[in-house]
């Protein structure tokens, strides 16, 4: 999963994120980060995959009251699967392929337990778009059953005074406060929101909008959306809501209060639950920057220099930290050497040392720190800069990294073109998976999630926990998976072969020129796809079209020609944006040419994690949880652009011959001539 990079404070983020969870700054949609979660997720646009046209149903179904369809083949079932999960407190973990409607069987098992029990479905998405399709499917469900839904945002996205500002959150936080208690100009729009507030309900129990229409509508009569939704989350069944809404503990402490809700009284449903756990990882994972001290340190020179406790002067205890980094970074990183592990707390050991001063002192010195920190950023908000403190950013920081003490993190110092860091990374996020296990039951479902024992067993899932998979009900003869067993994209075996290399060259592009139909083909980096290209656009004679990478518009731009024509290249890169969540029904691609294994390079983290998982589950689960499923996850995802309805045919060659060992996984065939294969299947 390709996360976003602040600009200001160089924090990643999770894909998808408006905000900066460290400074709070307004995040670009062009800051895509060339670094990776922890196992390599998938990068995803911003938008749900469709699934086929359903037939609305014209009486209730007994065995799914809140089913509006005819059922497909195989939905009545998961809906029973997963209803007698929920009705016995249990958790289900389902992986449910293409065409097996997740979104509306989820949702309506989930509410036929819910419903009776006064209870409220918490639906978690990726990101708000992607609440779309939810709202659309209780629109479909009110026609038989009487149901309400909200979709959730935050703030930043909905407050009509600021949202086209680039403000962090706790300053619009604290302008909103002003302006809605008549400090300044006060906000009209709050002033309107409790008369309206009923007709703002009437909309939404009719109408069922997406996020950006309930905004608008509430625009369009002077009522900020965002405080409608605080108000009328109490009375809605479904509350629809990014990820973001659990793994901060501060939004979620917000969110239940405003639903007016304990854990018991939820049932929580995960989609693309494969992504959850890297994205509870990034949340509680954090940075320390030379940039970040030096913006301290100049933010130091406006104002009278202040002491933090024991002597200190706060401008010379930032120019000691920055000190501490720099020499830590001379210490460990060799020439050419990018990361390595700091085995013990430099900052604490240094600071200590430095003002011969307790670890309760540095304590008490790093919280004045954040104290003339947060009151720097009220000023500055009061003011026409309207930004956060650079010390109060940089204190957060600092006390974090004290508090990340234990083995679910791993410290490392690492050098980019921005300069050297301190990064902690998160490799065993407890705090989700507390919350997860204090629910009566959950639903966790994905069309990419084996395997299943790998979740269960990294969200902390609670004995009793159903793991099932649901196949596609599509025809299987639509679909051909091939490999070849000559070819690997292994480092050592093309270094010793330097002739693999020119093999898959000229086997990719006789397969392009073979097929007269829409083709993808993924490569398992950027730096082979570029390596490549002068060669591939030497001898394709068809359009060709390329992924760029960090350029989300641009790659768009080149992917809606794609998919224009008819006959047509698309040169993509797996974990990329093109691999996850992006549909081409019918003709708009039919050939899927996958080159290599996407095992996630080796990184500290990974393999800080892999030596987790074989301590805590036994030899050789590190590398099967840590390497394996992510990269047979990012195949089957590669797979799945090609059936997307019931109708839809597609064929994908694998080249290396290490997709063997998972033939069975991906149900794939051994081919010794995919041109001829192509040919017969077309």
């Amino acid at each position: 999963m390709q996360g976003l990079f602040c600009r200001r404070c160089k924090s990643l983020n999770l894909p998808g994120a408006e905000r900066c969870r460290i400074c709070g700054t307004r995040l670009s949609e062009d800051a895509v980060s060339a670094q990776s979660c922890l196992l390599q997720a998938e990068e995803v646009f911003d938008r749900e995959p469709a699934e086929p046209a359903p037939v609305l149903a014209e009486t209730e179904n007994e065995d799914a009251p809140y089913l509006p369809y005819v059922p497909r083949p195989g939905q009545i079932s998961i809906i029973g699967d997963i209803r007698g999960c929920l009705d016995g407190s249990r958790h289900i973990v389902m992986e449910s392929g293409t065409g097996t409607g997740k979104t509306i069987v989820s949702l309506s098992a989930a509410l036929e337990h819910a419903i009776p029990r006064k209870k409220k479905v918490v639906y978690l998405t990726r990101t708000v778009s992607q609440s779309n399709q939810v709202m659309s499917e209780l629109k479909a469900i009110s026609r038989i059953r009487p149901v309400t839904g909200l979709p959730i945002t935050g703030r930043g996205r909905s407050c009509l005074l600021f949202r086209n500002e680039s403000l962090p959150a706790n300053v619009l936080s604290s302008l909103c406060e002003n302006r809605k208690r008549g400090k300044g100009d006060r906000c009209k729009y709050y002033g309107r929101t409790n008369q309206m507030i009923d007709a703002v309900w009437d909309y939404c129990r009719t109408q069922f909008p997406t996020s950006d229409q309930l905004d608008n509508y509430c625009e369009a009569r002077g009522v900020c959306p965002y405080e409608a939704k605080k108000t009328i989350m109490r009375s809605a069944d479904v509350i629809v809501a990014p990820y973001i809404h659990i793994l901060s503990d501060n939004i979620r402490d917000t969110f239940m209060g405003n639903m007016d809700a304990e854990s018991k009284d939820i049932v929580v449903i995960v989609d693309e639950a494969h992504n959850i756990i890297d994205a509870a990882r990034e949340q509680e994972s954090f940075r320390i920057s030379v940039r970040m001290v030096d913006a301290a340190i100049d933010e130091c020179t406006t104002f009278r220099t202040t002491s933090i406790g024991e002597g200190i002067k706060l401008e010379d205890f930032l120019k000691q930290i920055k000190a501490i980094i720099k020499k830590t970074a001379g210490d460990k990183l060799e020439l050419g050497k990018k990361e390595e592990v700091v085995e013990n707390d430099v900052l604490r050991e240094g600071l200590s040392l430095k003002y011969g001063i307790s670890d309760k002192s540095l304590d008490v010195a790093i919280n004045n720190m954040a104290d003339i920190g947060s009151e720097r950023t009220v000023l500055l908000s009061e003011s026409d800069e309207r930004k956060v403190s650079d010390i109060d950013t940089l204190a957060i920081s600092l006390l974090s990294w004290l508090g990340a003490t234990g083995g679910n993190y791993i410290k490392s110092i690492k050098a980019s073109d921005d300069g050297e860091y301190l990064y902690a990374a998160c490799v065993e996020p407890t705090d989700v998976s507390e919350f997860m296990r204090g629910l009566d039951g959950g639903v966790h479902m994905s069309g990419t999630l084996r395997p299943l024992e790998q979740y269960v067993k990294t969200m902390g899932l609670p004995a009793g926990t159903v793991a099932k998979t649901y196949p596609s009900p599509f025809p299987k003869e639509n679909r051909l998976v091939v490999y070849m067993n000559d070819v690997t994209t292994k480092y050592d075996e093309m270094k010793k072969d330097p002739s693999i290399f020119s093999r898959i060259e000229r086997r990719t592009a006789k397969l392009c020129n073979a097929v007269n139909r829409n083709t993808l083909v993924f490569f398992t980096s950027y730096g082979m796809m570029n390596r490549m290209r002068p060669f591939l656009e030497r001898d394709i004679i068809r359009p060709m079209y390329w992924e760029h990478s960090g350029k989300p518009r641009r790659t768009m731009e080149e992917l809606a020609q794609f998919k224009k024509g008819r006959d047509g290249v698309f040169f993509s890169v797996m974990g990329g944006s093109i691999a996850e969540g992006m549909d081409f029904p019918g003709e708009e691609l039919s050939l899927a040419v996958i080159i290599g294994i996407p095992y996630p390079p080796p990184s500290l983290e990974g393999n800080a994690l892999s030596e987790l998982y074989d301590s805590r589950f036994g030899q050789g689960s590190g590398w099967k949880f840590v390497s394996e499923a992510p990269a047979t996850r990012k195949i089957k995802q590669a797979i799945g652009r090609l059936i997307r309805t019931e109708t839809d045919r597609g064929m994908c060659v694998i080249m290396d011959k290490r997709a063997a060992r998972y033939a069975s996984d991906l149900e794939a065939h051994l081919t010794k001539d995919p041109i001829a294969d192509a040919k017969r299947f077309f």
